[in-house]
């Protein structure tokens, strides 16, 4: 005769809401949202790399040149340092450009609000408590989820908006 416990398979029976929930949620997030957060979370590990390169190439680099000013031995170090200080430039006009910065922080904040959503859903938490039946509560989810959507998609637009280009004060008409 074993002396071990036996263990059921069964859940409680206050799990059986959750698994529900978690169903609908990862249908939503899976296949509907066709696996937008993890894409959010991705690229939010992207762009925030592609940040700290351009930030630290800057400051090594700005380094590098303030220290090769004071070799006077080879006439080289003027081309070089002349060199560097414009790749530093297009560095920070690329890193100006891209916003990698802004757009690493708009895609985590959306990847953790996202993520935020699903616990609190599958939990009946927040405002999910107060659904009046699961159906509400999975519009509620949708809706949210939704609505961190569109609020990262305006960020995203704010940041990479492009300037107009300022046309020309001559007309045509007027003589040159």
């Amino acid at each position: 005769m074993s002396t071990e416990p036996t263990q059921t398979k069964d859940k409680p029976g206050w799990a059986a809401p959750i698994e529900s929930r978690r169903e609908r949620a990862d249908y939503y997030f899976q296949t509907v949202l066709e696996n937008q957060r993890d894409w959010y979370s991705e690229k939010a590990g992207t762009q925030k790399r592609r940040h700290l390169f351009f930030a630290i190439s800057v400051i090594v680099l700005g380094t590098l040149i303030s220290c090769l000013q004071v070799i006077e031995a080879a006439a080289w170090i003027r081309y070089l340092t002349a060199g560097l200080g414009a790749f530093v430039s297009v560095l920070r006009a690329v890193d100006t450009l891209l916003h990698p910065g802004e757009t690493w922080q708009g895609y985590r904040k959306a990847s953790e609000n996202m993520k935020r959503e699903y616990r609190l859903y599958i939990n009946n938490a927040d405002v999910y408590a107060d659904a009046s039946d699961e159906d509400a509560a999975y519009r509620l989810l949708v809706e949210r989820v939704e609505t961190i959507l569109a609020e990262e998609q305006q960020l995203f637009w704010q940041f990479h908006a492009k300037n107009p280009v300022p046309q020309s004060t001559m007309h045509e008409s007027e003589p040159d």
